[in-house]
């Protein structure tokens, strides 16, 4: 499982940092404020890289739920009805499910791990 969650972690991460060059390039969106996306997409690059063990889980789990609640905010600040845009809500809503994929995953491999070393 830990290995589905490695590659997993890689696909999602390049796709968000597409789909985020993609709005940068494409929209009058201010740059700065992607910075956390590639952030937090480069860690859970990194987490894929480091994370050998499923010991190691917590730090999976960190990185998707800092991602979960980017996209979170973003969600709510365009469905807020006095300033929001509702740009992409639905893209969103697509990627809090795929976070939270990567957060179910994550955790799992975690607790397999501590189900085995309380069985030792």
């Amino acid at each position: 499982m830990l290995l589905f969650t490695r590659i997993y972690a890689v696909c999602i991460a390049l796709i968000l940092i597409a789909g985020e060059t993609w709005v940068v390039l494409t929209t009058n969106k201010y740059w700065p404020l992607s910075l956390d996306d590639y952030i937090a997409c480069t860690a859970l690059i990194l987490c894929a890289y480091w994370v050998k063990c499923a010991k190691q889980a917590p730090l999976f789990i960190a990185t998707w739920m800092f991602m979960f609640g980017n996209i979170y905010a973003m969600l709510f600040n365009r469905l807020d009805p006095v300033s929001g845009t509702g740009e992409r809500i639905n893209l969103l809503i697509v990627m809090l499910a795929l976070i939270a994929i990567g957060i179910g995953s994550s955790t799992y491999c975690w607790l397999q791990s501590k189900r085995v070393d309380s069985n030792a």
